[in-house]
């Protein structure tokens, strides 16, 4: 990065920490002291990773900046199924190196902590550094680490139904396309939706979320914009995210889930799950109606669809229930997965008469209250995401008081007479405390300046200086009046 484009990157994110206290951000400097790669987030960024980190989509994007840097963007669901930014990075190049800086000083901004699930490309690079940074051991980098696919994970992601072989030849196809499938059924375990029973998503597939938000990046960015536009244009980007999930923050907590039935585990969470997430619920309950279900040796259970289901082409599912501690597991793995039980289990919760969902089984990630909570930074530190909603607060405190004698004295003149002269009194009075305070020694304070003031006889500087034009026309004016004067006196 140039000097100049530098020296703009310093003063914006100097100005950002004294805006926000919890405001992170690190450079990445050459031997000679140019900045190679830069991370940010913001208090909104650090408190949204709190609760929503559990899956993290990292994706990059060019064509954003004049410098041709490239953006990488961690991203993620909140409680709403909407888009929520957990950080962001400027890189100029995509090795292994910058990759392994860049989620370094991601894990440190949030204390270390590591999402269960990250989706990124198939960028060889990428894969290295989450391993050496972020997922020492083998299988815990296994496990977490998946790809996103353009096309292959769409809706014919399940290949071959639920099973877990692919179809079709791999061999059929030469040169670079065959290399690339080879690669590509090798690492089916991390893209294909059907064998990744196991893996943590949210319900996450193909590239939906990064592609959502890179159309975003898109409509504001292009490769003209110097440092502090492309700043400027990424916070754009991101008030209007936020803005949006403030609106569907306030439409889900301004009104009520539907209810498609009066079934008593339908109202046990409908003020506990958010309203999309309480949709997709019903759905699953919905099946469980329409379910079969056997009973094997000991606690399992065997849950398939009804004959009566036209639709019934799913096959059966075994379900264990624990009633001692209230545990069930299916083998859907659809609990594991998206966060929400499956129908399976629900039929056999409803067979051994439980009503009220277990609350281990209701993940706060989902909860209308998930945002209630307290985050605190790395530093100990409560996160303040909103440095200025004390300041609108006491703001609307103070409109509140003020309106309703407003509203009244409006309907008569003599009563909006008397209210203004009070207002004009009490702004003489404020700004008279304003003075006294800037002083910080009272009435004295002021007294004292107001002395000095007289004593030196004000400040000459403070008017402007007249030109030689107006001095002319003064002192030929001043002639005048005596010329004038002499010839009265002759009279």
């Amino acid at each position: 990065m140039k000097y100049g484009a530098a020296i703009a990157m310093t003063k914006y994110f100097a100005k950002r920490s004294i805006e926000d206290s919890s405001f992170k951000h690190f450079e990445d400097t050459f031997e000679e002291g140019e900045i190679s790669n830069v991370v940010w987030m913001d208090a909104k960024m650090i408190a949204s990773y709190a609760r929503f980190g559990d899956v993290v989509v990292f994706d990059t994007i060019f064509g954003t900046n004049k410098e041709k840097w490239a953006v990488g963007t961690f991203v993620g669901f909140n409680h709403l199924r909407e888009i929520v930014v957990f950080g962001a990075a400027l890189m100029c190049d995509q090795n292994i190196e910058s990759f392994e800086w860049v989620f370094a000083k991601f894990l440190e901004a949030h204390g270390d902590k590591k999402p269960i699930t990250i989706f990124t490309d198939q960028d060889p690079a990428i894969g290295a550094a989450l391993k050496i940074q972020m997922y020492e051991e083998e299988k815990e980098f296994e496990d977490a680490f998946l790809f996103l696919m353009e096309k292959v994970n769409g809706e014919s992601n399940t290949l071959d139904g639920e099973s877990n072989t692919l179809d079709g030849d791999s061999n059929t196809m030469d040169g670079e396309s065959s290399t690339w499938l080879k690669f590509i059924y090798k690492s089916k375990e991390k893209w294909a939706y059907c064998i990744m029973k196991d893996a943590h998503t949210l319900g996450i597939r193909s590239t939906q979320i990064s592609e959502s938000f890179n159309s975003k990046l898109k409509v504001y960015l292009n490769c003209k914009l110097d440092v502090c536009r492309f700043m400027e244009q990424f916070d754009r980007i991101l008030e209007e995210i936020r803005e949006k999930e403030i609106t569907s923050e306030y439409d889900m907590r301004r009104k009520t889930s539907t209810l498609k039935s009066n079934m008593p585990i339908f109202r046990g969470v409908s003020n506990l799950y958010t309203t999309k997430v309480f949709e997709l619920f019903q759905t699953e309950v919905e099946l469980s109606v329409l379910a079969h279900i056997e009973c094997l040796e000991g606690n399992s259970y065997t849950v398939g669809k009804s004959a009566f289901d036209n639709e019934a082409t799913c096959k059966s599912r075994q379900v264990v229930w624990i009633r001692e501690s209230q545990m069930v597991s299916c083998s859907c793995k659809k609990f594991e997965r998206v966060g929400i039980l499956c129908w399976h289990a629900l039929k056999v919760l409803d067979r051994e008469d439980i009503k009220v969902i277990p609350t281990r089984y209701i993940l706060n990630r989902w909860a209308r209250a998930a945002k209630n909570n307290t985050v605190v930074g790395v530093e100990g530190r409560r996160v303040i995401e909103d440095p200025m909603l004390d300041v609108r607060n006491r703001k609307a405190d103070m409109v509140r008081m003020i309106t309703p004698i407003c509203d009244e004295a409006a309907n008569n003149e003599e009563d909006t007479h008397f209210v203004r002269n009070e207002f004009l009194e009490f702004q003489r009075k404020y700004k008279e405390y304003k003075e006294k305070k800037k002083g910080g020694d009272g009435t004295l304070a002021t007294e004292h300046a107001l002395h000095l003031k007289k004593k030196n006889g004000g400040d000459r500087r403070s008017k402007r200086i007249p030109s030689c034009i107006e001095k002319n026309k003064r002192a030929k004016k001043a002639r005048n009046k005596t010329i004038s004067t002499s010839q009265d006196s002759l009279r």
